[in-house]
This record gives C-alpha cells, sequence and structure tokens, in this order.
C-alpha cells in the first residue's frame, strides 16, 4: 500500500496535475517508509506493529529520528528533482529501446531509490519499523499542532477581542464574554497540547518539544518539498 502510494504521487507529477497544499504532514511525512517492506533483506521477518501499548520515547531514540527525517528529506527532495525531469522527457513523448515511455520508467526507477534511501536511513540510525511509525506519529501530530497555531495566531486573536471587549459597554462586555472564554480555552488546549497528551502522553510531547525547533524546520522543508508553503 505505501509503495502504491508512492507510484500515484509520480503519477500526479508526470501528469502535471496542480500541486496543492501539502496536508500536514501526515505519518508518512514524518517519517513512514514508503515500499521498505520490499527493499529489506529476504532474512528479515517484517515487524508487527501493536500500536495498542504505549510507547516510550527516550532522547537517544528521538535525536536518532531527527537525523533520520533530515536524510528522508534529502530523499525526497532528489526524487522531486528526477519525476520533475521525468516528466519533461514524458512531456517530449521519448521512447526507450523497449518502446516504453522515457519518463515513466524513469519516475518508477526515482520512486525505487526513494524506498531504498529510507530503508538505508532508518538502519543508520538504529532505528526499528516500529520506532519510526510510532515516533512519526507523536512528532506528526505534535508539531503540524504548534505549526497551525503559529499560522492562526490564536493568542494574537485572543488578545485583540479581549481589547475590543474593554471598549464596549458593561452589557455588550458581558454578551461577549461567553466567546472570549471559548477561545481562552481554546488557546490554552492548543498551547499546553492537550488533546496531543492524551493521546501520546506528557513525557514523549515533553520529549519532543526539546527538539522542536529542528523538527519544525524538517517540517517546513517536507511542505515546500510538496509545493505547500512553509510559514
Amino acid at each position: 500500500m505505501r509503495k502504491l502510494l508512492w507510484v500515484l504521487f509520480a503519477a500526479g507529477m508526470l501528469s502535471g496535475c496542480k500541486k496543492e497544499e501539502a496536508p500536514a504532514p501526515a505519518r508518512q511525512a514524518a517519517g513512514t517508509e514508503a515500499g521498505e517492506g520490499s527493499r529489506e533483506a529476504p532474512t528479515e521477518a517484517p515487524e508487527v506493529l501493536d500500536d495498542s501499548k504505549p510507547y516510550a520515547l527516550t532522547q537517544a531514540k528521538l535525536d536518532a529520528y531527527v537525523g533520520y527525517q533530515r536524510q528522508v528529506l534529502d530523499a525526497y527532495a532528489a526524487m522531486a528533482r528526477e519525476l520533475q525531469a521525468a516528466k519533461a522527457r514524458l512531456t517530449a513523448g521519448t521512447l526507450d529501446a523497449q518502446g516504453r515511455p522515457v519518463g515513466m520508467t524513469e519516475s518508477m526507477k526515482a520512486i525505487e531509490s526513494k524506498a531504498e534511501s529510507e530503508a538505508k536511513a532508518r538502519r543508520e540510525a538504529g532505528l526499528s519499523e516500529e520506532d519510526v511509525n510510532r515516533i512519526g506519529s507523536l512528532i506528526t501530530d505534535v508539531i503540524t499542532q504548534r505549526h497551525m497555531a503559529a499560522m492562526l495566531d490564536l493568542a494574537g486573536e485572543l488578545k485583540r477581542l479581549e481589547e475590543m471587549q474593554a471598549r464596549l459597554k458593561p452589557e455588550q462586555q458581558k454578551e461577549l464574554e461567553p466567546q472570549i472564554e471559548v477561545m481562552r480555552q481554546r488557546v490554552e488546549e492548543t498551547e499546553k497540547l492537550v488533546s496531543v497528551r492524551k493521546v501520546h502522553g506528557d513525557a514523549n510531547v515533553d520529549l519532543v518539544l526539546t527538539r522542536e525547533q529542528d523538527l519544525m524546520r524538517n517540517y517546513q522543508d517536507m511542505l515546500k518539498s510538496f509545493g505547500g508553503k512553509a510559514q
């Protein structure tokens, strides 16, 4: 299934479809390894992932994941360049010796190369597939919420609303108070990552925040690689 996602991505690149802003790099963007299972050594048994059990992140695994994620981003960028070049050749109608469109053949090679790079980066980082998936899920939830909070500037909106309330008559202030209270709760929940902590636990979230700057940079670079707009 993961490999199919990349095939579809390549097809979209080659067809010249308009790029949409990247979704919060969903689990795959945060580090899921596309097509990796097919590239592992035949003697390596596939891992059985059980995300029903709590996952305890460590500083060592977090640091390893940040480096792994950086390498994966480089693989994404390389693949994107190769797909764009393949798209140009496909548009030109160039055929290989077997009469197949050169662009499509090269796009598949680019995807395979990206998958191999991901698998190699994971092994070098000393991370298991479960590590990559569980840490990626955690980081995605934390960083996307922090990114959205910064984009929406909820705290700034609350401050402006409170300033407006202060200029109103007492009865008007009272009418506006329920809306302001809702905004206060929303700001608090967003800044403290309340919903994320319920899913992943305080210790895991607090640990991720120690590398927030690096992870946010990686996140924004990922958005750029998919044609999205980083903030």
